[in-house]
């Protein structure tokens, strides 16, 4: 394996070549993370039983004479978010979901860390986060406190970077604080008359408060984003605790804070550069689709709005990347079947593109919210294997960028079950239809569109 100073075979940061002849297995790429990818590719030409941690006797290695140049349609970010938050998963079981997302080459762990059921990482400077913020989850209120202390949060950051998947935290605010505010009650905003619990006050404490926490999770995490939402501020109120001049200015103030005083870039949910937040420094989290939102309806369709604005951002559109949606039935966001993950075209679906929309666009992330992801099979079943559908996608592009894809039946009939499904296997991760086979055989080879 080698690091080439080739510019022009190797374009992109993620781009590898291999070879193999009757001789000798040759890598090449420009970064060391190329050179990773390369070689996830090699161990894909071996048996699966290479990803188990067992020695088989009898076991043939045998790799064809050839020759692969490989790049990714998405070259900066290609990620899987995960919500610990609902449902809490151990250090353990992140690790291993980190293995898995290595096995796709997806390079970001976005880690939904704090929200109104859990808070899941441990501060020092406000120890009731965890000692009672974190009781509890979606599924019993009252359930022992879980949580990551900072040495487990270093450690599973470490083992991200040693398979090149970085991982930044999502620090929710000032709505989704339903944890905080149980465990700091001054910190709920002065308007919830209904007790809601829910958004945190936007004054000089709350403001404190979230710079104070930032700060720390600033010192645990290298990755060069941190997550602060502002989404839903208003979700549920009586009465509006948020005029929008007053969750701008809010907003402002912690993406200012992190940029300057951090020396981080933010990233926020599509919600308030919906609700006027203009800052080009500031990533934007796509994940609204279509014109109606809810209760009302919007105007531009948010990804209209991002090209129209050009505005820095990472695709997570509900329709086609939230597998907390189940694969046949049911959902707000519709079912979403491997299938219809394979079909997606990240680009050629998007609204409102211009020349300028491969620029803007960091990658895509798929969501795992774990409102109803309680234990490690129930999150295999929603990720697994849609996880290679997607992967799929955003490495290789859609039907308008990458016109001679597989058809889904061949890549079902010649990759997804012969091998793909082994790997999961070989890794111990459960997946959907390995029970029922006949799941899988029976999809419809159908396209989501709106």
């Amino acid at each position: 394996m080698k690091v080439s100073d080739d510019a022009v075979a190797f374009s992109e940061n993620d781009a590898y070549r291999l070879e193999s002849s009757t001789e000798k297995i040759t890598i090449a790429a420009k970064t060391e993370r190329g050179l990773f990818y390369g070689v996830q590719s090699l161990l894909q030409l071996l048996p699966p039983a290479v990803y188990g941690d067992k020695v088989q006797a009898g076991l043939e290695l045998k790799v064809p004479a050839l020759l692969i140049n490989d790049k990714p349609s998405m070259d900066r970010m290609r990620g899987l978010h995960v919500d610990i938050s609902r449902h809490f998963r151990t250090k353990e079981e992140l690790l291993l979901i980190i293995d898995s997302m290595a096995m796709h080459k997806l390079n970001t762990l976005h880690l939904h860390a704090t929200d109104v059921q859990g808070w899941r990482i441990e501060i020092k400077a406000y120890p009731k986060l965890t000692t009672i913020g974190a009781i509890g989850n979606k599924s019993d209120p009252k359930a022992p406190a879980t949580f990551l202390t900072q040495e487990e949060v270093k450690e599973i950051v470490a083992y991200g970077n040693s398979r090149y998947v970085s991982i930044f935290p999502e620090i929710d605010m000032p709505g989704h604080m339903g944890a905080a505010i149980r465990a700091y009650p001054e910190l709920n905003h002065p308007k919830d008359v209904k007790d809601k619990q829910y958004a945190i006050r936007g004054d000089a404490m709350g403001r404190e408060f979230c710079k104070t926490v930032l700060t720390e999770i600033n010192e645990l995490f290298d990755s060069e984003y941190i997550h602060i939402g502002f989404d839903e501020v208003n979700y549920g109120a009586k009465a509006e605790l948020y005029t929008d001049a007053e969750v701008l200015d809010f907003a402002t103030d912690i993406t200012t804070f992190i940029k300057e005083d951090l020396k981080k870039t933010p990233i926020v949910w599509d919600d308030i550069f919906m609700h006027g937040l203009d800052d080009k420094d500031t990533v934007v989290q796509w994940w609204r689709y279509g014109k109606k939102y809810w209760w009302k309806r919007i105007k531009h369709t948010v990804d209209e709005e991002l090209n129209q604005r050009q505005q820095p951002f990472i695709m997570s559109p509900a329709y086609w990347t939230y597998f907390d949606m189940k694969n046949l039935k049911g959902g707000w966001a519709k079912p979403l079947s491997p299938a219809q993950v394979y079909n997606w075209d990240p680009f050629g679906d998007m609204l409102g593109k211009t020349e300028h929309t491969r620029e803007l666009a960091l990658g895509a992330i798929a969501c795992t919210w774990s409102e109803k992801i309680p234990t490690m099979k129930v999150f295999g079943d929603r990720t697994y294997p849609r996880l290679a559908s997607f992967s799929e996608r955003i490495w290789r592009g859609g039907k308008e960028e990458a016109p001679n894809i597989l058809s889904w039946p061949d890549y079902r009939d010649q990759v997804l079950i012969p091998f793909q499904l082994k790997r999961y296997d070989a890794l111990g991760l459960h997946y959907w239809s390995k029970d029922k086979p006949e799941l899988l055989l029976n999809l419809p080879d159908a396209r989501k569109q709106l």
